[in-house]
């Protein structure tokens, strides 16, 4: 009320003069979503989904991890071409039995082989049906397997190992595996089967499967690949064979009671949607879904690869989302909603970069730990891009760039390209949030058409192959004909984003109002353009985008038409940045601090970026799509009364001309 009361006042009465310090900087580290907003569901998939264990790297080969691509693995010792896996699971016992056929040919002699499998108690190897010595280190949750051979493999000639191990059920909530307490008769085992190239580097052995599940009675089972076809034992057991034509390095499956839907993507394909009945309502918006986000995705990138998708949901403690090709698992609730109804948008994001991995990741896979933006981050835009599109706002890229901004303290940041950056603590926040809203800004600053055709050039020139950060920057400068160098290089290898102080006025020139504004970089003089929207009477708004060219302080005019209603910066939040006001409270750059300014204020009042929770106790980021940074006088991570309270003292004043 007393708030009301000093508005009113306002306008009749002015105080002291404008205080002439700028606006400060601040850092609010560490905070997490406010609970039950979509910001605190997106995070806590993307967390789970990025907490699922990456492959092992030998520190001695850590460059060398991925090196190999699918065309010259003709040089290394030996690849694997094909396998054959059988698995059955015995929930009585808590025990899977695997055998593996594994077809191998050599390129070299060579003596020793080497697998990695997600964790096994008990490992057998058999070559022309005599057993050989094998050795299973635990490393980490996955088993390396040494294989000693009695002699070496003959070169360019086929050789045949079978591999017999047996697993426990894993009822832990972190790591790759089985995760079957608490939910019932649901089993999911999402596993890696690669294999290494023995020759002293560690290289990437792709190779392609066919995967048979033997499902107990009243299961279904589900995973990637194409649907072969099942078969009934004698005690009433069903075999279902999943086959994978392309070089994948998977072998997932998920057994429960589904009740499958089906559908048809834009390329033929044939689209499979597994859920349980509880969830049954939803899979028809779901399969929607995936068939309208696969052929958007088609249009801008290339079309969908693969030969089938299988979309799979799982009830237990499964980490959140992963896309291995042409399969996806969800968490089941994902699965909960249907267009119109509250959270849909969240489903559509969360599924959105799942569907988005089916290029970036598995089309196109990083070479390095220090690509994974070329997955994570790729993904990420591309959901953010989708719901723009389809759902009409900019929320999810706006709420990525904040939560970057807002979770991660600066003596804790690192590169978005960094080797190091799947460690940090806040990998999701720099990889997920801060790459994704990088690339949204890239597409900004080449425009929408050139943005899809570098994707395009990058996903048709390394397809089926691995890429460097490097490989997309060549790929964006195809497209754009434009050095990009000083981009990549801004944005991935350095740990930053943009401060500037912000000043403006309206003055006139030669009888017309001109907008003179000066850009102000604090920290470091980076490179970027700010889209300045300029809002005429009778509703009319121009942008004028502003390139700010890595300039400590840039002055500019732009020539104005009539004399505006008021002047915003980045009102769509394409930048990476934080920004504060070099004439603190003057939001319409007008010269004055008047009550115009004071009702804009009031209009941000109470929506507050950091709020306190009384249950629970701490402070919460609550990603309000609209926070503006100028508004926040107080600089404590608010747009309260209290920054109300402090424009009052400084209506009336005029800003001095810089």
């Amino acid at each position: 009320m007393r708030t009301l009361q000093l508005l009113m006042m306002s306008v009749l009465i002015s105080v002291w003069a404008m205080p002439a310090q700028a606006g400060r900087f601040y850092e609010t580290p560490g905070l997490q979503p406010l609970p039950g907003t979509e910001a605190a569901v997106a995070q806590a998939h993307h967390q789970a989904e990025a907490s699922r264990p990456q492959r092992p790297t030998p520190p001695a080969q850590a460059s060398a991890w991925l090196a190999a691509n699918f065309q010259n693995l003709a040089d290394a010792p030996w690849e694997i071409t094909h396998q054959d896996i059988t698995v059955d699971l015995q929930p009585a016992s808590s025990k899977l039995k695997i055998t593996i056929v594994v077809d191998i040919l050599a390129h070299q002699n060579t003596t020793t082989l080497s697998l990695l499998m997600g964790g096994v108690d008990s490992a057998a190897v058999k070559l022309a049906g005599v057993a050989i010595p094998v050795q299973n280190q635990a490393v980490s949750t996955y088993s390396m397997l040494q294989i000693a051979l009695p002699e070496a493999l003959t070169p360019e000639t086929a050789t045949q190992l079978q591999l017999d191990a047996e697993a426990t059920l894993d009822c832990g909530a972190v790591g790759i595996g089985l995760h079957p307490c608490g939910m019932g008769a649901v089993f999911n085992y999402v596993a890696f089967f690669n294999y290494y190239l023995s020759n002293g580097e560690v290289m990437h052995s792709p190779f392609t499967s066919d995967l048979h599940v033997v499902t107990p009675a009243g299961l279904i089972a589900a995973a990637p690949g194409a649907l072969m076809g099942t078969e009934k034992l004698a005690d009433g057991r069903v075999v279902t064979t999943f086959h994978q034509i392309e070089r994948t390095d998977n072998a997932g499956f998920s057994l429960a009671p589904y009740k499958p839907v089906d559908g048809k993507l834009d390329t033929g394909a044939p689209l499979r949607v597994y859920g349980t009945a509880g969830y049954a309502k939803y899979l028809p918006a779901m399969r929607d879904l995936a068939i309208d986000v696969i052929a958007t995705y088609g249009k801008l990138f290339v079309p969908f690869a693969w030969s089938s998708l299988n979309v799979i949901q799982v009830e237990n403690d499964f980490s959140g989302g992963y896309s291995p090709l042409s399969g996806v698992f969800m968490l089941r609730d994902e699965f909960v909603g249907s267009p119109g109804d509250n959270g849909w948008q969240g489903v559509v994001e969360l599924a959105a970069h799942e569907y988005a991995h089916q290029w970036w990741g598995n089309l196109v896979a990083p070479q390095t730990n220090a690509d994974v933006a070329l997955s994570e981050s790729l993904a990420e835009y591309s959901s953010c891009f989708y719901t723009e599109q389809k759902l009409g706002n900019r929320s999810q890229v706006i709420r990525d760039n904040i939560s970057y901004m807002y979770q991660v303290p600066a003596k804790s940041d690192v590169a978005l390209g960094a080797q190091g950056v799947t460690q940090s603590e806040y990998y999701v926040q720099i990889v997920y949030y801060k790459g994704g809203a990088v690339l949204d800004m890239l597409r900004h600053f080449l425009g929408d058409d050139v943005m899809a055709k570098g994707l395009s050039i990058y996903a048709t020139d390394f397809g089926r192959d691995f890429a460097k950060i490097d490989d997309l920057r060549v790929s964006m400068e195809k497209a754009s004909g434009q050095d990009l160098a000083w981009f990549f290089s801004q944005w991935f290898t350095k740990k930053l984003f943009i401060h500037a102080e912000l000043s403006g006025q309206i003055v006139e020139v030669n009888g017309k109002p001109v907008l003179r504004l000066k850009v102000h970089q604090t920290e470091k003089a980076l490179r970027f353009v700010v889209p300045v929207s300029i809002d005429y009477r009778a509703g009319k708004t121009v942008v004028v985008p502003v390139d700010v060219n890595a300039k400590v302080d840039f002055v500019t005019e732009l020539p104005l038409t009539d004399w505006p209603v008021r002047v915003r910066f980045d009102v769509q939040r394409t930048q990476i940045r934080q920004f504060a006001t070099g004439t603190p409270a003057d939001f319409n750059l007008s010269g004055l601090v008047d009550g115009a300014d004071l009702v804009e204020l009031a209009l941000r009042h109470g929506r507050a970026v950091v709020v306190t929770m009384k249950q629970g106790g701490g402070e919460h980021f609550f990603a309000d799509t609209s926070w503006n940074e100028l508004y926040d006088l107080t600089a404590d991570g608010r747009v309260d009364n209290d920054d109300v309270e402090a424009l009052l003292g400084a209506v009336g004043g005029e800003v001095a001309p810089f």
